[in-house]
């Protein structure tokens, strides 16, 4: 059975710990999601998403699909990284970056927005 703001002040003691936990999670959640969709908010941002959606990508790669600057690309791959929507790897000299899997889903629902 559930019960809303209890009276007795045992269950209200313990009903407001578990508040404090849910609202606690929830607000960990809700940042690292607002961490997320900040980082995908950017249009170069949602390239580099796309490209690597497709396959992985070297730097210079990107900086030619793109048409910008090495230090521009560079610091979108820092913001996307550090949010751990991509990740990175390399061989003897190359830089390739490629897409965490875990974010596929969240470009396909993106892809299939259509503008109103």
């Amino acid at each position: 059975m559930s019960y809303c703001c209890p009276a007795d002040p045992e269950k209200k003691k313990e009903w407001e710990e578990k508040m404090l936990q849910e609202t606690d999670f929830l607000d960990n959640d809700i940042k690292k999601a607002s961490e997320i969709f900040s980082a995908l908010g950017h249009p170069i941002r949602l390239k580099i998403a796309y490209f690597l959606s497709q396959r992985d990508h070297c730097v210079c790669e990107l900086i030619f699909k793109l048409n910008e600057r090495q230090n521009l690309v560079s610091h979108h791959l820092t913001i996307m990284k550090n949010c751990g929507i991509i990740e990175a790897y390399s061989n003897s000299k190359w830089h390739f970056y490629r897409l965490n899997p875990e974010f596929r889903d969240i470009l396909s629902v993106i892809s299939k927005i259509k503008p109103l």
